[in-house]
């Protein structure tokens, strides 16, 4: 807890403030713009049409995630302090050598995300809502009782077939999040509205049209919400064979589709090490 001076320990610059959200909801909203600015960090950028792609991702990136401050603290100072460091926004030269212009916004964007692991750090002292009490009741489930969230770029055959092992697999139907283009919605986007916040999450890895030996970004991007939100140990990735999977997946237990059912029972034996078996889930519903 903040002390009367209004400091933590080692976070001087971060103002005290209480949440509007539970420390459960909260977390989870400020991971997910950890792990979408680290995906950031990971991206290819190879050209200057991709480093003026970056600015404007990285600057609607930053304006995102001060808007959720202000919406998650009530204190205003907290988003405030966070645009201090945002800001000023130093576009690259565009004479520059693309990687030198790459380093100029890595460096930026790494500082605002340090900021954001810090400020992470100080949410459980923060005081919570009092309504928050039921809600942390309620996520503190066994662990057969939780739930299982498969995440998709599209409604392919690949990943119907991957919830259709996730269902055999555990005995419950997934929760299923889609990218929803003709909404404008996309997948982040929908997993933040939907994916629940004690899951164990299963993300279809689907590649672009152009480039079928790598993941798309949008799946990467999923992944690395995901990671963000529930923490690696919590996710699944699952690739088809012709995708090769780079060092973005070392931190992830991953399955490859190949023919037969060897990735099926893979998957299972992957479920099941987080609690997740049919027979489980119908000991737990019997008991309840």
């Amino acid at each position: 807890m903040a002390d009367s001076s209004g400091s933590y320990a080692g976070f001087d610059d971060i103002p005290p403030s209480a949440l509007t959200a539970s420390h459960l909801v909260a977390d989870h909203d400020v991971a997910a713009r950890i792990a979408q600015g680290h995906n950031l960090l990971r991206r290819g950028v190879q050209d200057r049409t991709a480093v003026a792609r970056f600015v404007m991702d990285l600057t609607e990136w930053s304006a995102r995630s001060r808007d959720l401050l202000a919406e998650r603290f009530v204190d205003r100072r907290v988003a405030d302090t966070y645009a201090t460091v945002a800001e000023p926004f130093v576009v690259p030269t565009a004479s520059d050598r693309v990687e030198v212009q790459v380093d100029l916004l890595h460096r930026q964007l790494r500082h605002q995300v340090e900021w954001l692991e810090r400020l992470r750090l100080t949410i459980p002292d923060r005081e919570q809502p009092a309504s928050a009490g039921e809600e942390a009741r309620l996520a503190r489930k066994p662990a057969s009782r939780r739930s299982v969230a498969v995440l998709a770029t599209t409604a392919s055959s690949f990943a119907a077939a991957v919830v259709g092992a996730v269902a055999r697999a555990t005995g419950i139907l997934p929760v299923v999040v889609e990218d929803h283009p003709s909404d404008r919605r996309s997948l982040v986007r929908a997993a933040q509205e939907t994916l629940p916040t004690n899951a164990i999450a299963v993300i279809v890895l689907e590649a672009p049209d152009e480039d079928p030996t790598r993941p798309s970004a949008s799946s990467l991007l999923a992944l690395g919400y995901a990671a963000g939100a529930l923490g690696a140990k919590d996710v699944i990735a699952v690739s088809p064979s012709s995708m090769t999977l780079g060092r973005e997946l070392a931190d992830f237990a991953t399955v490859v589709m190949e023919r037969g059912d060897g990735w099926r029972h893979q998957l299972e034996s992957l479920l099941a090490e987080a609690g997740f078996t049919a027979s489980a889930v119908v000991s737990s519903i019997r008991r309840s």
